[in-house]
């Protein structure tokens, strides 16, 4: 099992699963992930979850950080 996060981008319908590693993160914040095209901000679709590993593409890219206050004034 691996644990993930269901990310979903403003330009998209599709959730996208990131590794949270440490992070606790919730339905509806907003975070910072890496992607293939560089550093984004999305909306987790629900908590961090465990899933099967063959439900998982790999590498999982990572989730940086929950969105700060200076973040959100940037998006």
């Amino acid at each position: 099992m691996t644990k993930v996060v269901g990310v979903r981008f403003k330009d998209t319908g599709k959730t996208y699963y990131f590794d949270p590693g440490k992070l606790e993160c919730k339905k509806g914040q907003t975070l910072i992930v890496e992607t293939s095209k560089g550093i984004e901000s999305g909306v987790a679709q629900y908590d961090v979850k465990e899933i099967s590993d063959d439900e998982v593409v790999s590498p999982l890219k990572p989730v940086k950080r929950i969105a700060t206050e200076e973040d959100l004034k940037t998006i």
